[in-house]
């Protein structure tokens, strides 16, 4: 998955989580995002430093909306359902949205939360092609 392997090399360049998410998206579905925009993914790292909601998720959802809508979230047919299915999926796929959950069971102290970002970059990923969505990047 291209996706995946674009989100491990930024993952490994020491962005966080959430960081290496948006970029990669960014990346590979052709955002063409300035620096300035991927920066504001830099605090869901970590569950947002309190491992909260896990920041490769938080970094996709942040995707979602530069890649799906046009003006706004709510006069954008179907992009909570988008969403949401993009969070379901990444729950069915790693047993939880929380980062607390997801450490001790991913977490390794040589990867740090690697395994976490490549799983969640194939949820988003397949959801994306699910959707009819392409990488253009």
């Amino acid at each position: 998955m291209i996706l995946k392997d674009k989100a491990r090399q930024y993952y490994l360049n020491d962005y966080n989580c959430a960081e290496a998410m948006l970029r990669a998206i960014n990346d590979v579905y052709g955002l063409n995002l300035p620096e300035g925009s991927l920066l504001t993914a830099s605090g869901f790292g970590g569950g947002m430093g309190c491992e909260k909601a896990c920041g490769a998720l938080c970094g996709g959802i942040a995707a979602l909306g530069p890649l799906l809508v046009q003006d706004r979230a709510h006069a954008t047919q179907g992009f909570g359902e988008r969403c949401a299915a993009l969070v379901q999926a990444f729950e069915r796929d790693l047993c939880s949205d929380l980062c607390a959950d997801l450490k001790p069971r991913y977490k390794t102290e040589e990867s740090r939360c690697l395994k976490t970002v490549e799983l969640a970059a194939d949820s988003f990923e397949r959801e994306m092609e699910t959707a009819g969505i392409r990488p253009r990047g």
